[in-house]
């Protein structure tokens, strides 16, 4: 198995086993064919019923089916939050990327599906749950000795307006990156905010 291969089998194993822990009804895996295919799906049904400022996710996927790792030093993974149910009911993509050795890792798209849901368990806590995928990720790059966390730069990529820019800065400590539509961090604010938001809160 390749390093990368083990940091992201340990990337959702710790995380899914938190969710367990923590009887928050979602669990997280790699995104499949049948993932992208669903997806793009919902874009053209979007297209009737436009909103602005939809993530184009064709676009995304594209971008992330062409990175070669082993030609660009970049390892990409993206990612769909489903509910721990029967079927599994897909509620949320997440992509992410990081160039080891020298980072930054980047959060370079992340979407809910269901902000409006009531009692829906990523209400408000899409963000959160991200940034900790994040920081579990850096953990196990940083015990395989990819990356040295403490010293890499925490990026969120390409947010798509300044309402959510302020709402990224705003509940997590995170800052805009000047003249860019991005804001960044450090391990050990993100860990803080993890271990505060994410462990205290459901203890």
């Amino acid at each position: 198995m390749a390093l990368h291969e083990k940091v992201i089998c340990e990337t959702l194993s710790t995380m899914n086993a938190a969710f367990v822990q923590l009887n928050v009804p979602l669990i997280i895996r790699r995104i499949r064919r049948s993932d992208i295919i669903w997806q793009q799906r919902r874009a053209r049904r979007n297209l009737l019923q436009p909103e602005k400022n939809l993530l184009n996710w064709q676009w995304l996927f594209k971008q992330y089916r062409k990175n070669k790792p082993r030609e660009s030093g970049l390892e990409q993974t993206a990612y769909v939050f489903c509910l721990n149910n029967s079927q599994q009911e897909r509620a949320a993509f997440l992509l992410k990327s990081c160039r080891p050795v020298t980072g930054p890792l980047e959060l370079n798209s992340l979407e809910n599906f269901y902000r409006k849901t009531k009692g829906h368990p990523l209400l408000g806590k899409m963000l959160r749950y991200s940034l900790s995928m994040m920081v579990i990720y850096a953990d196990s790059f940083n015990e395989n000795e990819i990356l040295k966390k403490e010293s890499a730069k925490f990026i969120i990529k390409d947010i798509v307006n300044e309402a959510v820019m302020s709402f990224y800065t705003y509940e997590a400590p995170m800052t805009q990156v000047a003249g860019k539509m991005e804001c960044e961090s450090t391990y050990y604010l993100l860990n803080e905010y993890v271990k505060a938001n994410f462990v205290n809160r459901h203890c």
